[in-house]
Order: C-alpha cells, then sequence, then structure tokens
C-alpha cells in the first residue's frame, strides 16, 4: 500500500462555499483507502453538544457517513449509540460521555434498557471505534477510520491500535474497546506510556459481504 494525498475536510460555510460534488474527487479509485483518525460528526449538528465537530458537506463526507451509519446509529460529542444491526445484544450499545475535561465514559446501557447504568465516580475508563470496511457507497474504495471521544483518548487509541492490534487493518472489521486511563503521566515527551495501559475489546464484529 502506498500513501496517497491528504484530503482537506475544511468546514463548510454556507455564506461563502459551495459544495464539492463527485467531480472534485474522480482521482479516488476503488482499491484505494480512505483513512480517518478523528470522530465523524454524523450528529453533531443536531445534538448542539458544547465541543463539536463541523461538517464540510461534501459528496464525499456524504458517503463515508452512510457507511458509518451501519455500525453508528447515533455518533455525537455527548452520545453514541451502536446501529441494531451490530448492537442488539452488546452491553454498552447506548454511551454517554462526559464533555467537560475529558471525554471518559459516564453511562452506558443496552439498546432494550430504559436507564443507562453511571460509571463509578473514580472511573476513568475511555471508548475507543475502529472501522475498517471493504468499500463506501458510490466510490467503492475501502474505509479506515480510528478514533476516541476526545483529542487525547483519540491519539492514545491509534496508538494502542498500532502497536497491538495492527491485524485489523487487513480485515473487515467493526470494534468497540475500553481502555482505562487511570494515573496518566503530566506531560509525557512520547506516547510509550501508552503500551502499558489497560484495554479490554468490548465488541468485534467480522464485517462480511
Amino acid at each position: 500500500m502506498r500513501y496517497g494525498n491528504i484530503l482537506f475536510n475544511s468546514p463548510f460555510d454556507p455564506k461563502k462555499d459551495k459544495k464539492l460534488g463527485p467531480e472534485h474527487f474522480k482521482f479516488i479509485k476503488p482499491n484505494d483507502l480512505i483513512v480517518l483518525t478523528t470522530r465523524p460528526p454524523l450528529d453533531d449538528r443536531k445534538h448542539g453538544d458544547k465541543k463539536h465537530l463541523d461538517e464540510s458537506y461534501t459528496h464525499l463526507e456524504e458517503q463515508v457517513f452512510a457507511e458509518f451509519r451501519k455500525y453508528l446509529a447515533i455518533c455525537a460529542r455527548s452520545h453514541v449509540q451502536i446501529a441494531p444491526a451490530v448492537g442488539a445484544k452488546f452491553e454498552k450499545a447506548d454511551l454517554i460521555f462526559y464533555q467537560h475535561k475529558s471525554a471518559r465514559l459516564k453511562s452506558f446501557k443496552r439498546l432494550d434498557e430504559f436507564r443507562n447504568k453511571k460509571t463509578p465516580e473514580d472511573s476513568e475508563n475511555a471508548i475507543g471505534f475502529f472501522l475498517r470496511t471493504p468499500s463506501i457507497p458510490v466510490y467503492g474504495c475501502g474505509l479506515l477510520a480510528c478514533f476516541g471521544m476526545g483529542g487525547w483518548e483519540t491519539l492514545i487509541w491509534n496508538r494502542i491500535v498500532r502497536t497491538r492490534y495492527s491485524d485489523w487493518v487487513r480485515r473487515p472489521l467493526f470494534v468497540v474497546g475500553q481502555f482505562d486511563l487511570k494515573g496518566l503521566p503530566e506531560n509525557p515527551p512520547t506516547l510509550t506510556f501508552a503500551d502499558k495501559i489497560k484495554v479490554e475489546i468490548l465488541l468485534e464484529h467480522k464485517i462480511t459481504g
């Protein structure tokens, strides 16, 4: 696999920007792989969270989001819900996250439960998501996404995946992982501390077809 280009997914400004249609992405080929290392803002606009990401409203982004919808029914800074087809029997299918000071897990529940279960007050558990699909709609190229709910969590989760689960890159998978961030060093010069973080794979869904 050879590195191609960076795709600038700039926030859309309706007052001055024009939406980029499929003609702007003709260089993408079916054997290419798009790599996303930040949380996709599928529902940020609807949730209105204080910490949010803006959409670019490009045709390519729409197709990437369409692929994500197969696995994430809701994805915003404060709230993630796994799609029923994947998370119907999953213990932590509906997740609520802290928005101030950290992006740690605040509460969770199954899809068929009414009340959320709160995490212990001293909990420092974070959640990471990994998605590797063979193709996205229209473009037919592969998609690899690896992210947490905040910048620090995403950075650490990407390190964990790269060093411990590199084989995921070659297999169509949707994964939800939990990692304990209690006792992190202050202002670490490198990410090597992440190699000692305890990780639990909560869900590993093999993608077929």
